[in-house]
């Protein structure tokens, strides 16, 4: 009903509720469902209502594995979400936008996690984040178990139990830059894997992906390192470039829809200023006595006939 009589606020609100229930209830096929099959009145809705449609999607997307998209809407909805209030909004947003970074292979600024009334509440993501950094898997798998209960609460526990591969793809760059050759058993000890098997197959996996340049002795277990590529000659420059710039663009968009006026106002102002001269016309009509009034329309009638 509220969208056949074009109510955006409505729509927006119950639209924000509905993805809420289903994410609450861990239905995420169902919720992105509707995600796709509705369209929110992002020009009309407020931008309360705008700001947790955006985290809401950002969500669904990463639970989905959509990470880059994830990131774009769930750093929309903390730049435009307000400064001076709202703090636990900005807190989950944060929380989720670290770990969809962690996933996509990047590391938050330092910065992040002692922004204003933010230092207790990020702790054990900052934590996370040091320890995907170093490539440790043993101590990424002690400071998740460490904060689990928290992490379940925040309902991000899902999202960094993906992180393990993360982390050993972080150590395996780690060990190529340190070293150009490396025993797989050197390997597992460093990164904390059972084995030099378990490890000789994750060098593999890493290889193939792309993770790392180098390749594998298996008949004497041990790991040869390729010199660096050259980044410039690849596509990553024009991946990070195109990045960017689609930012940028978005940003620019956002600024234009912000400046927009109210709907309708010029005709607002038009009937107002017809209105004036009408009732400034008829003030002068009404001045005139009845008789004079009558003058005029026998005037009137004479010269048409």
């Amino acid at each position: 009903m509220a969208v056949l009589r074009r109510d955006a606020d409505v729509s927006a609100v119950v639209l924000n509720t509905m993805l809420r229930d289903l994410l609450a209830g861990d239905q995420v096929e169902q919720a992105q469902k509707l995600l796709s099959n509705a369209t929110f009145p992002t020009e009309m809705a407020s931008n309360n209502q705008l700001i947790r449609y955006l985290y809401y999607s950002g969500r669904i997307q990463a639970l989905r594995l959509e990470y880059t998209q994830a990131y774009s809407n769930l750093s929309q909805a903390l730049r435009k979400s307000p400064t001076n209030t709202g703090l636990g909004f900005r807190i989950a947003t944060q929380r989720l936008l670290v770990v969809v970074q962690l996933l996509m292979g990047e590391i938050p600024d330092r910065s992040v996690f002692f922004g204003e009334g933010m230092v207790v509440e990020l702790k054990p993501y900052l934590e996370i984040a040091q320890a995907v950094r170093r490539g440790d898997l043993a101590v990424f798998h002690t400071t998740v178990s460490t904060h689990a209960e928290r992490l379940r609460l925040d309902g991000t526990y899902t999202l960094i139990s993906r992180l393990a591969h993360s982390v050993v793809k972080a150590g395996l760059r780690r060990l190529k830059t340190s070293y150009s050759r490396i025993s797989l058993a050197d390997v597992a000890h460093r990164l904390g894997l059972p084995s030099a098997t378990s490890a000789e197959f994750v060098v593999a996996k890493a290889v193939r992906d792309g993770v790392i340049d180098a390749t594998i002795d298996h008949e004497q277990k041990y790991v040869q390192s390729h010199d660096l590529v050259d980044v410039y000659a690849t596509v990553e420059p024009s991946e990070a470039f195109h990045r960017r710039i689609a930012y940028c663009l978005t940003t620019h968009n956002d600024a234009v829809r912000a400046m927009r006026y109210t709907p309708d106002a010029y005709k607002k102002q038009l009937e107002a200023s017809r209105g004036l001269s009408r009732r400034g016309r008829g003030g002068d009509d009404d001045d005139k006595t009845d008789e004079e009034k009558a003058k005029e329309i026998e005037d009137e009638y004479d010269e048409d006939y």
